[in-house]
């Protein structure tokens, strides 16, 4: 991902994706200090307020990070967690509640692929709720397929095999 992409999101409204950039900490920590519902899905994010800070620092510190933002507010967060010896990652994204379908999720999705492909990545990886709906159709519209690697019955893994022309050229 080069620079940043700007959108407009169904409601008309523009936002921008881009790369985290160091000091942009504190507006992040905002998004997830409103975040709602916290917890839900895998303990994440964290609901004590200590323990989201070391989350996200974590996230910061190990991950490639993109951020989704209206205004001067972030509005989603994006983030790869590389294992460079394999050649994947897992994917983690969050939309903030009142930004959940218009199209940010997918913003930010196409960022992170363009991002993977850029690190020489052959695979992303992603858990997802059962019946998140929202988020499979998400994932689907992108090629994510399930696996049958990993489930449960409140879970399921979900991969994405990258070519050379997925990288910069997903929907």
């Amino acid at each position: 991902m080069t620079g940043h992409i700007p959108g407009v999101h169904r409601k008309g409204c523009p936002f921008e994706v881009r790369r985290f950039k160091p000091g942009e900490g504190p507006s992040l920590d905002a998004m997830y200090r409103s975040f709602h519902p916290k917890g839900k899905f895998q303990g994440m994010p964290p609901a004590e307020d200590k323990a989201c800070r070391a989350w996200i620092k974590r996230l910061l510190e190990e991950g490639n990070n993109v951020l989704a933002w209206q205004g001067d507010g972030v509005i989603g967060h994006g983030v790869l967690l590389p294992d460079f010896t394999k050649k994947d990652a897992e994917y983690l994204i969050f939309v903030s509640r009142g930004s959940r379908g218009l199209g940010i999720g997918t913003a930010l999705t196409r960022a992170a692929l363009d991002e993977a492909g850029n690190l020489g990545l052959k695979t992303i990886w992603l858990t997802v709720d059962a019946y998140n709906f929202r988020a499979i159709r998400l994932y689907r519209k992108f090629a994510f397929q399930f696996s049958d690697a990993y489930r449960s019955a409140s879970e399921r893994m979900m991969v994405l095999e990258l070519c050379p022309r997925q990288a910069g050229s997903t929907p």
